[in-house]
């Protein structure tokens, strides 16, 4: 029964060794704030596909790492049904029917509005979640 737990727990180590980590969970707030807003712009805008299913998992993740206002969530849907709606049609040869969804995302991504979500939204833009940052020590 020693040898089982014993195997049992090198193969927990072995498993767990070879997962990356995630590294989201090292950013700020405002940064995981940021990320969380374009991954649902991304699953809002290609909801019916397997990367827009992905998109809405990983936006609903960053709740775990971001401290924030969840009163910011229904302004964040608004931004970004605003820029989905943007008109970015273009005359140019091999664009004309092109919707440019992910490049909306983009713009809201880096959009004055949504840093001011983060003014607004955000208490502690610097902190990892909900503790302050910390710089390291050096040895």
């Amino acid at each position: 029964m020693k040898y089982f737990f014993t195997i049992l727990s090198l193969c927990s180590a072995i498993s767990y060794a070879g997962t990356d980590q995630i590294i989201a969970t090292t950013r700020n707030n405002a940064d995981n704030f940021k990320d969380r807003a374009l991954a649902y712009c991304i699953a809002q805008a290609y909801k019916d596909s397997p990367a827009g299913r992905d998109a809405k998992r990983t936006g609903g993740v960053f709740l775990n790492w971001t401290y924030y206002d969840l009163a910011a969530n229904s302004e964040i849907d608004a931004l970004i049904t605003k820029f989905l709606s943007r008109n970015y049609s273009t005359p140019i040869e091999g664009y004309a029917d092109a919707e440019f969804a992910l490049l909306k995302c983009i713009d809201m991504y880096h959009s004055s509005e949504l840093y001011g979500l983060i003014r607004k939204y955000v208490p502690h833009p610097d902190w990892i979640g909900d503790k302050p940052f910390q710089t390291r020590r050096k040895k």
